[in-house]
């Protein structure tokens, strides 16, 4: 086995080489062609004369397309649902796995919340709809 050069050594074992990692770009994923998200027109300045930021645009990068499709199937539909039942509305394009953690996400950002649970077949499934806000 080649040495190694002493500057790409990492740790006190022998034999157990790491190599350096590179830092990771955070934008890596984004669409090259995004439209930038820069504060808006001058003529849009709050009070203290700060231009205001460009929510529209930062939303859509940050939010993930199923969890507006999950609020959108709650909606349409109108009463409590299930991952699976969701799994069924969206035609079966995600897993159940993924529909799952998304509602958990909006549930933890108190979006929707768990109305019932009920035993199927051994497991547990939630069913939510929009978090009551008192």
């Amino acid at each position: 086995m080649p040495a190694t050069p002493p500057s790409r050594r990492l740790g006190g074992s022998v034999g157990r080489v790491q190599t350096m990692m590179t830092p990771r770009d955070p934008f890596a994923g984004l669409p090259k062609d995004r439209p930038p998200i820069v504060p808006s027109r001058e003529a849009d300045a709050d009070p203290r004369g700060n231009p205001s930021f460009d929510w529209e645009t930062l939303v859509s990068l940050v939010v993930h397309p199923l969890k507006i499709e999950i609020i959108e199937a709650l909606l349409w539909i109108g009463e409590p649902l299930s991952a699976a039942e969701l799994v069924e509305i969206l035609d079966g394009g995600c897993s159940l796995g993924l529909i799952v953690y998304h509602a958990k996400t909006l549930e933890n950002m108190k979006a929707i919340e768990v109305v019932y649970i009920r035993r199927v077949r051994g497991a547990r499934e939630s069913y939510y709809f929009f978090a009551t806000r008192t």
